[in-house]
């Protein structure tokens, strides 16, 4: 008997740990006019990028994991005699953790003695790899499944991200604000700080020029992330170059030592939400006793 680890592909993955500790990846649908691709399958960034700028009647759109997916992947691993935690993407974005925790209570009348925890993780992206990494380590330490949903649990209640958005008109573009504040901030040379909120993607700050706003993002990470000794997480969509500053700064002058970054940057899902030239950076605000600040 062990514990299966499952995640959907809204969770950026840092490959390393993929590579050390065993969990599974349900990919997400995009739909693009009348086909469905999923993510990490058939579908990549670039082609979201190219769909969304060359074909804004068809803007890429995401939904849920089917509930069919769920019952066949759970019942899988309940079959093999393993308990399953289910790291699912935020429920102020999608309906994967409620459908996810229909399947679980059904399958559990028919598994009376496994175990199922569906865990709303509140975020999304690396914010999640933070999350389900600590997961993992508990779990290569032994620790019994209630500590370890325990401590994701709160982990999801504490976890902190902040976007840069470089590309405005794409916010508008996928309907997230009008296209007329779109062209005002673009003229303007805006550039939108947002931030997660109950789980909700919610803007927090709009600073005219690239130079301030990423000093703020700077600023903002670093007032907010009481304890540095953590493990912080990056994701970026077309802006490497963007990272690395601000992973050298966070080095430097917050003395941050380990970070989990997925190494092909922003996957096919998150990217329809973010467009190019974003950078994102999660934390928590509160660690748990049993925190593990080793990467990966």
């Amino acid at each position: 008997m062990s514990i299966q680890f499952i995640t959907d592909s809204m969770c950026d993955i840092d490959e390393r740990i993929l590579n050390r500790y065993p969990f599974e990846v349900l990919p997400i649908p995009i739909t693009i006019g009348d086909k469905t691709y999923y993510d990490g399958i058939d579908i990549t960034s670039d082609m979201i990028l190219d769909s969304g700028e060359h074909d804004p009647d068809h803007f890429p759109k995401t939904s849920q994991v089917q509930a069919v997916t769920y019952q066949e992947c759970f019942k899988r691993h309940l079959e093999r005699g393993d308990d399953i935690i289910y790291l699912a993407l935020s429920s102020g974005l999608s309906g994967t953790f409620q459908t996810a925790s229909l399947i679980a209570s059904q399958l559990l009348e028919d598994y009376p003695d496994r175990k199922i925890s569906i865990i709303d993780s509140k975020t999304a992206t690396t914010g999640m790899m933070l999350i389900l990494h600590q997961g993992l380590k508990l779990n290569k330490l032994g620790r019994s499944f209630e500590e370890i949903s325990d401590t994701m649990n709160f982990l999801s209640r504490h976890i902190n991200i902040y976007f840069l958005v470089g590309n405005i008109s794409w916010l508008a573009k996928g309907g997230r604000i009008g296209k007329n504040v779109a062209k005002i901030g673009d003229m303007l040379k805006i550039k939108p700080i947002l931030y997660f909120k109950d789980g909700r993607i919610l803007p927090y700050e709009k600073v005219r020029g690239q130079k301030k706003a990423e000093r703020r993002l700077m600023e903002l990470v670093d007032e907010k992330m009481i304890d540095k000794n953590q493990c912080v997480g990056f994701i970026h969509s077309k802006a490497p170059a963007l990272q690395d500053r601000a992973q050298k700064i966070m080095k430097k002058d917050m003395h941050v030592e380990n970070f989990i970054i997925p190494q092909q940057g922003a996957g096919a899902a998150l990217t329809v939400h973010i467009g190019p030239d974003c950078i994102g950076i999660m934390f928590f605000d509160a660690l748990p006793d049993n925190y593990i600040n080793v990467a990966p």
